[in-house]
């Protein structure tokens, strides 16, 4: 069972890779489906066929999916949106405010992901390829189990006992809309739901992320930020894929200052992003939809690879929770300890090794902390960030 996750900022291409990706994996023999989870559908468009809110046949062995966000959000959040709407409305909040409220960040994208969840767990499948929504909102997804699983295991469970106590007298002094037991009950249906998907999510040999973008500065730095954000959940990334690079044919006057923008963003991004399998996708001289066209796209970008493999096992970069602070872990396979420079510079982190300098992009839950210090053993560097700094004080 494979499970491979595209995603990347907005427009990049992640869609029809996706797709791509599916059609080879179909051809290869493996029971395939691709899922599209974001809002904004494109996957029909790219498969050239309708696909509808439950799975649909594209071709042999194929089959794809768009997502009913509504529909997910209701079958999962109705009641507990019901009542959460009725609660704010009573504390005096505008009834359409109220309803908006009511959906909390993440919870669109979570849904989705049970969805791939409820796929993969039924075993229906040999690989499942999600076609993600951009950079943002893939990090709520795979980020808002771990937020929820907190509330569900600590406050949860006293929330409920105290209610059983409260509900009878408190009905006879005020009116506040108190959360009966279906709302626990669905609350709990959704824990139930959840657990085992970090675990899935988290497995190397089962689930990858697979990171698209283009050749420019803005897309190869926010594919840098989306990669640390995926390193300080402990998602595994097993390859880069450069989508939409001009090939050689289509060199000429005009594309001239194109390509050695392109070959100076590439070359970057490799360095950048090393040691992860490095792949591109060139810009094809039409639209690449349906099926044969995808097949061949395809082929163009793995080769003879199984696009479903592993393609690499290790971390080359973590963050990890330790004590009160957070350690970031880099692997420099070929570094020497006293050949290595280490500092932050605005929201980065710097890394020089002799002349050669990697400019990483911090979450912002670094970016506040305080650099205490680095250390390099087993080809591993270690960057310890200890406490928050207090802005706003000092003379």
């Amino acid at each position: 069972m494979r499970i491979l996750l595209y995603s990347g900022k907005g427009g990049v291409g992640k869609t029809s890779l996706s797709a791509a990706t599916a059609v080879r994996s179909a051809e290869l023999g493996r029971k395939t489906l691709v899922v599209s989870t974001d809002a904004a559908h494109s996957l029909a468009d790219a498969l050239d066929a309708s696909v509808g809110s439950e799975p649909t046949r594209i071709a042999q062995n194929l089959d794809a999916l768009e997502i009913d966000v509504n529909r997910e959000l209701e079958s999962h959040w109705g009641v507990i949106h019901e009542w959460l709407t009725r609660f704010m409305t009573f504390r005096g909040v505008a009834d359409a405010v109220a309803e908006e409220m009511a959906i909390l960040p993440g919870m669109e994208e979570l849904f989705s992901l049970l969805r791939v969840k409820r796929f993969a767990d039924r075993g229906e499948y040999d690989v499942i390829i999600v076609d993600c929504a951009p950079t943002g909102e893939t990090v709520r997804m795979l980020g808002v189990p771990e937020v929820l699983n907190f509330y569900f295991q600590r406050i949860f469970p006293i929330q409920r006992t105290a209610m059983k106590s409260v509900r009878p007298v408190a009905k006879h002094i005020t009116d506040l809309p108190l959360p009966e037991d279906a709302v626990f009950g669905a609350v709990q249906a959704l824990y139930r739901e959840m657990e085992g998907m970090g675990p899935l999510m988290r497995d190397v040999k089962t689930s990858s992320i697979r990171l698209v973008l283009n050749p420019e500065r803005m897309v190869i730095k926010e594919s840098q930020r989306l990669h640390t954000y995926l390193g300080l959940f402990a998602f595994p990334v097993d390859c880069v894929i450069a989508n939409r690079v001009l090939p050689k044919e289509a060199r000429s006057a005009y594309f001239d200052g194109w390509f050695d923008i392109q070959r100076k963003h590439l070359a970057f991004a490799r360095e950048a992003f090393d040691p992860l399998p490095f792949l591109e996708a060139r810009l094809f001289d039409r639209e690449m939809v349906g099926v044969t066209l995808l097949g061949e796209m395809a082929r163009a970008v793995f080769g003879e690879t199984d696009p479903t493999a592993v393609l690499y096992e290790d971390r080359p970069m973590e963050v990890k929770k330790e004590g009160r602070g957070y350690a970031l872990y880099l692997r420099l396979p070929f570094a020497e300890k006293d050949r290595i420079q280490v500092f932050t510079e605005g929201d980065e982190l710097v890394v020089q090794v002799d002349n050669q300098r990697r400019n990483i992009v911090l979450p912002r839950t670094l970016t506040t902390r305080r650099l205490t210090g680095a250390a390099f053993q087993d080809r591993r560097l270690r960057v310890g960030f200890g406490e928050k700094e207090e802005h706003g004080k000092g003379g």
